[in-house]
């Protein structure tokens, strides 16, 4: 492992420059950070996955990359905040749920000696659960609208990342992204996985207007 892979592949000039524009803009360089340490990956190691051409691009691929987008547009456009929560509360409880009741694992995973691989898992950690806790914060602080619209939105923002993203992309690289979704999983447990986001998507917008209601009763 040399000082270019180290700096520059692992992210490490990522982390730096992110910290210190951290001191101006702290949420904004946050979500920067979130979504070009992950760019960064696939853009350096897609040579360690079997169609790199490909590959360099999954960073746009998954459900959790949609997050970034929801985190920039809470960040640029407040008042959407219901979706921006909505679609990061089922990246995080998905993806925990599919992970501690479903054995799901990371289908990219690599055991390499230039992949600094705890990075890698803090970042997945960090993605997870940071983002949401942030939204989750600003929806206690001021008054917001959660309602059948809003709903509607995040089942369109989940069903289009499934039709246009998620489908093509599965059946030009036969990578099924998670390993639940897999051609060797039965239907019954992906059937359980539509059914189980399907009543994550509801809870998410039900639970964002309650907390939104109890946090801003008037006094």
């Amino acid at each position: 492992m040399n000082l270019y892979n180290i700096i520059i592949e692992n992210g490490i000039y990522i982390i730096v420059g992110c910290s210190y524009l951290s001191l101006y803009y702290p949420l904004l360089s946050l979500y920067i950070f979130l979504k070009a340490f992950s760019a960064n990956y696939y853009l350096c190691f897609s040579k360690f996955y079997p169609n790199p051409s490909l590959y360099k691009w999954k960073h746009l691929i998954r459900l959790t990359d949609t997050g970034h987008y929801a985190n920039f547009l809470f960040y640029f456009y407040p008042e959407h905040l219901p979706v921006s929560h909505n679609i990061l509360f089922v990246i995080t409880f998905a993806y925990y749920v599919t992970k501690f009741f479903f054995n799901m694992k990371d289908t990219d995973d690599r055991n390499n000696k230039e992949i600094i691989s705890e990075l890698q898992t803090i970042h997945c950690e960090i993605n997870h659960t940071i983002p949401y806790l942030i939204i989750f914060y600003h929806n206690t602080q001021s008054n917001y609208i959660f309602d059948n619209n809003t709903l509607i939105y995040s089942y369109l923002w989940i069903y289009f990342w499934l039709i246009c993203i998620w489908g093509p992309w599965t059946l030009i690289t036969g990578d099924p992204v998670y390993s639940i979704l897999d051609k060797k999983t039965p239907f019954n447990i992906k059937f359980s996985i539509v059914v189980i986001v399907h009543l994550i998507v509801y809870i998410a917008n039900y639970s964002g207007y309650l907390i939104n209601h109890v946090c801003n009763l008037p006094n």
